[in-house]
């Protein structure tokens, strides 16, 4: 860690991660956010506004220089995917986000370089973010995920993309009428 806020800001990720992600709705995720909020400022006594300032919005051409929204604590993020492939991975803060989409990006291109079934992904911002949340699982010990939506949403796709970033091999069970026990 270079300095405390950094420090504060990857606890604030991590707490995020583990409890927010398992969240159903909007206002248990800013009851969280808050207590976070609090915390950071009576037990680290820092001024939260100015440790996560770089995430502000600019609402009609100005900031508000206050951290108050879901939307904008989404923007903290911590991955290891802005790594080269096969370099030494390290966990890092994503400060500048246009340098995390040409990451993405890259391991898209390269995993349609080597793959026989290359993917036409667009990767938005939310789909990044799912991306990293994907990738982030299958690097647990016993990481596990049930990736819900309707046919066609990406699952697969970024779990296939995940797996290239995270320099694994993929395997994927095929279910057919024959399928049973050896």
């Amino acid at each position: 860690m270079q300095s405390q806020d950094q420090a504060v800001r990857l606890w604030l990720h991590e707490v995020l991660r583990v409890f927010s992600d398992r969240l159903i709705n909007e206002e248990d995720r800013l009851s969280l956010f808050n207590i976070a909020k609090n915390t950071v400022n009576r037990v680290w006594q820092l001024n939260f506004d100015k440790v996560f300032e770089h995430l502000d919005k600019t609402i009609n051409g100005k900031k508000d220089n206050k951290i108050d929204t879901l939307e904008e604590i989404r923007g903290l993020l911590w991955t290891d995917c802005m790594t080269p492939l096969g370099a030494r991975k390290v966990y890092e803060e994503v400060i500048d986000p246009p340098r995390l989409q040409r990451a993405v990006e890259e391991s898209l291109q390269n995993y349609n370089q080597t793959s026989d079934k290359p993917m036409d992904l667009v990767l938005f911002s939310f789909a990044v973010e799912h991306l990293l949340i994907i990738a982030r699982i299958i690097k647990q010990p016993t990481g596990n995920a049930c990736l819900v939506g309707v046919g066609g949403s990406g699952r697969q796709s970024l779990t296939r993309l995940a797996t290239q970033i995270s320099e694994y091999e993929i395997f994927q069970i095929e279910i057919t009428k024959t399928y049973g026990k050896l």
